[in-house]
């Protein structure tokens, strides 16, 4: 096997001798073999050692005249870079096809050649002539492969020709062996495309990308690597100029990798389709994000044996793309991308939105590639001097991106670094970040929600999130509870024996949420309701309660400042909420 270059050495120096030869020109399927010869014969026809040029794919080509006719037709001087008479030719063959002999002579018109005469006229006119005969797996049935080798030897030796056929190596080793010995005097297998991809991307700085996926992932097919270049033009051709070369490697990545799951999913796995591909890796992702765990509360619980067969899919993609990434997610640009590959469209308002607020920022994707880039050293048992330093400031940044098993792993490898500081100061800040999603979601939140693929032996947070889940709801039922005994009292006088344990929980904050409520009456009540909190008989703590009140009407002063004519004169008129409480 031979790279580009050591195959365009080979050819010059056969095509050079004097000898005729029949060689084949094989390797995998769509890694290129056609382009390669096409580009080998751009660059170098002026100073090949032949005069005459022909090249002919079988496509279309149902018998051996067919064949030797298409040769003759398509050969021409090695000094051009193409056939520039192909037009006219294919006018003359058309016009040829056209002809009814019989129907000719049989009006008296007497013709002494016959189609097939006139090719092989035309065919004795081949000779040390280079030949390449392309698309061998598409051979017609009525056209016998045996009578194709038979041309090619006979070219060869009889017409001191120079034959080279391009043959997909899978098919030549099933169906063509025999002819790979008796006929080809030599065999050149291409294994590799990478050449042929870096003209076609004919970019430096991408190019270390497409570089980085075709060595670790193996893909040689030069037509997906087309496809990805145009996915990614049409993506970027409208984006700021002002994108920078990190964002648009991110967006590159992120092409190769999703343009990969359309193409050829069966490569992930066996009967993975595309769709699944785009709900795990976009489920994967809200699942890894703390947002979503604070969400959606309501949502039904799947089986054990669900959420077993989703973790399965999933960990079948992270195993397939582990050696280029620790974990892909769809999100961000990858939601366009997905859109695009998948509906030939784009959607305006998100890329829109995607620049406006700059969610790619360079910051955030070089933190992606640190942390990738530290994983990859920390199991590959090879870390840096620098690592524990560098985990520590990354981890960081992965609070409220993550999920609390990764983030209880961040805190391990701290704890096993003996860097007990650095642990407390982040176990600080995850704790912080738990609390913060929990308080500010609307509702009683779903602890199974937090642990959407289960926990892992060292996570760390489960009973602090589970207290804190808790002391949440038990406050908004609190909360809710204490507005009820106002209103109920506010309304009709009533009280019940619990109140007072209820009203123990009250504080200012509650308080300032209540008052500033919808009450479900006339906003016009409300100084009047505000009195009978304070004239509620199980209220144990009244001289707190007016100071929290007077506190609250300030804040409101300081809020609106237009509020503080009404404020202060119904303040006058009570005294500070002292006297005429009850008027």
């Amino acid at each position: 096997m031979a790279n580009a270059a050591n195959l365009e050495k080979r050819l010059v120096d056969l095509i050079d001798e004097e000898s005729s030869f029949a060689i084949a020109l094989t390797g995998e399927w769509g890694i290129g073999k056609t382009r390669f010869w096409n580009d080998f014969y751009e660059e170098n026809h002026i100073n090949l050692g032949v005069n005459k040029y022909s090249y002919v794919s079988l496509f279309g080509i149902d018998s051996i005249e067919a064949l030797k006719f298409e040769i003759a037709l398509s050969t021409h001087e090695t000094t051009q870079k193409k056939d520039y008479l192909s037009g006219l030719k294919g006018i003359f063959k058309k016009s040829l096809e056209a002809i009814d002999l019989p129907k000719l002579e049989g009006t008296g018109v007497t013709l002494s050649l016959s189609k097939g005469m006139i090719s092989s006229a035309m065919s004795s006119l081949i000779g040390d002539t280079l030949i390449c005969i392309d698309d061998i797996e598409r051979l017609s049935e009525n056209l016998d492969i045996k009578d194709v080798m038979g041309l090619v030897n006979h070219l060869s030796l009889e017409k001191n020709c120079k034959v080279l056929v391009i043959l997909h190596d899978v098919e030549a080793n099933e169906q063509f062996q025999e002819y790979k010995e008796k006929v080809f005097d030599e065999v050149l297998i291409l294994d590799e495309s990478l050449t042929a991809i870096e003209k076609l991307v004919n970019d430096n700085d991408l190019f270390a990308t497409y570089n980085k996926f075709y060595q670790v992932m193996g893909i040689k097919n030069i037509r997906f690597y087309q496809r990805v270049i145009e996915t990614f033009y049409t993506l970027t051709k409208n984006l700021p100029d002002t994108l920078s070369l990190v964002s648009k490697r991110q967006i590159l990545d992120s092409i190769l990798i999703i343009r990969l799951a359309y193409d050829m999913p069966n490569l992930i796995y066996g009967g993975l389709t595309f769709d699944q591909f785009v709900e795990h890796c976009s489920q994967n992702a809200l699942a890894l994000s703390d947002d979503y765990f604070v969400g959606n509360t309501n949502k039904a619980k799947a089986s054990n044996e669900e959420k077993q067969l989703k973790k399965d899919i999933r960990l079948k993609i992270d195993d397939f793309f582990k050696p280029l990434t620790e974990r892909f997610l769809i999100r961000d640009w990858g939601e366009v991308i997905v859109s695009l590959v998948k509906d030939l469209s784009i959607n305006d308002d998100q890329t829109k939105s995607l620049i406006d607020s700059d969610i790619m920022t360079e910051a955030k994707i070089l933190n992606d590639h640190q942390h990738d880039q530290l994983l990859t050293e920390y199991h590959s048992l090879n870390p840096s001097k620098d690592f524990i330093e560098r985990w520590y400031k990354v981890a960081k940044e992965r609070i409220g991106r993550e999920n609390l098993n990764n983030l209880s792993f961040y805190y391990k490898v701290l704890q096993d670094y003996s860097k007990e500081e650095w642990a407390a100061s982040f176990d600080k800040k995850v704790r912080e970040h738990i609390v913060s999603k929990i308080n500010q979601h609307n509702g009683i939140t779903d602890l199974d929600s937090w642990y959407f693929f289960g926990r892992s032996d060292h996570e760390r947070y489960y009973d602090f999130v589970k207290n804190t889940i808790a002391a949440h709801e038990l406050n908004s039922i609190g909360k809710n509870s204490i507005k009820d005994i106002f209103q109920r009292y506010y309304q009709h006088k009533g009280c019940n024996d619990n109140d007072e344990m209820f009203l123990s929980k009250l504080d200012q904050e509650i308080l300032s949420e209540i008052i500033w409520s919808d009450t479900g009456f006339d906003s016009r009540e409300r100084k009047r309701f505000i009195l009978s909190i304070l004239l509620h008989p199980n209220l144990s703590n009244k001289a707190e309660v007016r100071q929290w009140i007077l506190n609250i009407l300030n804040d409101q002063i300081k809020y609106n400042s237009h509020s503080k004519v009404p404020i202060q004169d119904w303040l006058n008129y009570t005294n500070n909420l002292t006297e005429n409480l009850d008027k």
